[in-house]
């Protein structure tokens, strides 16, 4: 148990770390609400593209339909049945949409114009004329040419999704801050192009008009998103001078990293929803760690596979708050059907962004946690720590291991300084270190011995500052 004083500091360490974490969240989002408005106001000629390529307007009852390579060098290790899961998590993530029909199609290659061979769209034609419920078909694939997404309407006569309208969709439901704002719409910005580039017919506008609207929007959204990205970088600068070390929580998306943010920390304000991309903006929390040692927790934005690079690189601003933290915690979906796939997918994005922003080699602060244990009976990898954010299992020894990997990461060290009892030395080990605890010298009671947890520098700075005045 900690001692009165003991808690005084602590409760002092949270309200600091939390205002901190408050501010971390303002300053994120400072650039002024009338700049971003006049950002992210579209144009009514950029909207007609808008409309054209992207917009999904209407609330859909949805067939699904999984398209996957038998063998070969393309067919994935996900399991299609797996990918249709996915599939089918994406469309309930929509408010009011609904799943009417799922059916996987084995195919040879996913190069054909028309995706399907006669066969195959013949079957898939009948099956959708008989439902009537059915008003718009999900291709569950990355992102369809517009000449298959154009023969896909012609035969089945209904709205043709695929994997990157829904995701657009999502991202768009979801961003609620400035920077969020922004990132999705530069996202959205890049497939509009990309379409309208591939396609020889214009709506709107001609080929140049087209290329001269696009450049200037994506110029604005740059800007305002490298504006937000040096705030960002000068707000980790004043978190690394105050000292406090960073975990970075992340994983695929769904996996509980907000809901085990909030079970390590008990902050409140935490809503964790269960949905895919509930979390679009990195957010800093405060904790605590066993020894007293206070830590922030940054929470950041899901993984998801098989979607376009673009879209990914639109949010590395964003994830860079991750990949330059002193410890990345991966959460872990143990009740996933594709736990193996999911969790290599979310290491070797880590990596290729870690090699995006110079960091080559970020293996070695990576540590993995498997939520959710509460939901399966037997855990495939037995190297894993298991836990439950929901609840509560597990979190007293991941608490253990991360401060252990955080002790090791930020050259932090525990140690024994006796100090004069009540002097201006344990004044200051309370402010720039962790004590741990603190009990009288057995030789001399006017002698404190503290256990503290503290920086080599902070170290040599104690030491400057009062074993110096002792020559």
């Amino acid at each position: 148990m900690f001692s009165p004083k003991k808690l005084q500091i602590i409760f002092r360490g949270i309200y600091k770390l939390r205002s901190i974490s408050t501010t971390i969240v303002r300053k994120s989002d400072d650039i002024s609400n009338e700049s971003v408005e006049d950002i992210l106001a579209t144009e009514s000629e950029y909207n007609k593209e808008v409309d054209n390529f992207m917009s999904v307007k209407d609330v859909h009852n949805c067939l699904i339909i999984q398209p996957y390579v038998k063998w070969g060098p393309r067919k994935l290790s996900i399991t299609p049945e797996e990918q249709l899961e996915e599939a089918i998590a994406l469309v309930n993530t929509l408010p009011s949409w609904k799943v009417v029909n799922t059916i996987t199609v084995p195919l040879e290659s996913l190069d054909l114009k028309t995706l399907f061979r006669s066969g195959n769209m013949e079957k898939l034609s009948k099956m959708i004329r008989k439902d009537s419920e059915i008003s718009a078909v999900f291709v569950n694939a990355s992102n369809l040419k517009r000449v298959t997404a154009k023969i896909l309407h012609e035969n089945f006569r209904l709205p043709i999704l695929d994997r990157y309208r829904i995701v657009m969709q999502i991202l768009k439901m979801h961003a609620t801050s400035k920077y969020a704002k922004l990132q999705v719409a530069l996202a959205e910005l890049y497939f509009i192009r990309r379409k309208a580039e591939s396609n020889q017919v214009f709506v709107t506008h001609d080929r140049d008009t087209l290329k001269l609207m696009f450049q200037n929007r994506e110029q604005k959204l740059k800007k305002a998103i490298n504006s937000l990205r040096d705030q960002r970088k000068l707000l980790r600068s004043k978190r690394r001078k105050l000292d406090y070390p960073v975990v970075a929580v992340v994983g695929y998306t769904n996996a509980g990293k907000t809901c085990l943010i909030k079970a390590l920390t008990g902050e409140d304000s935490l809503q964790p929803r269960d949905q895919l991309f509930a979390t679009l903006d990195v957010t800093v929390h405060s904790g605590i760690l066993p020894s007293g040692l206070e830590i922030l927790y940054v929470d950041t934005v899901g993984f998801l596979s098989d979607i376009p690079t673009d879209l990914i690189e639109c949010f590395i601003a964003t994830l860079e708050d991750a990949i330059l933290a002193d410890l990345i915690l991966h959460v872990e979906d143990l009740s996933s059907s594709c736990f193996e796939y999911k969790r290599d997918h979310v290491l070797k994005t880590i990596q290729n962004l870690g090699k995006d922003i110079g960091s080559d080699d970020i293996t070695n602060k990576i540590m993995s946690v498997g939520n959710k244990c509460d939901l399966v009976k037997d855990v495939k990898d037995q190297q894993i720590l298991t836990v439950s954010a929901k609840l509560g299992i597990g979190l007293d020894q991941l608490r253990f291991n991360i401060e252990k990997a955080i002790m090791k990461a930020t050259g932090r060290r525990y140690i024994t300084i006796k100090v004069p009892n009540g002097g201006e030395e344990i004044r200051w080990l309370y402010k720039e270190a962790t004590v741990v605890s603190q009990h009288p010298d057995e030789t001399n009671p006017q002698v404190m011995k503290t256990n503290v947890i503290i920086t080599d520098v902070k170290l040599q700075k104690f030491k400057h500052i009062f074993l110096s005045r002792t020559k």
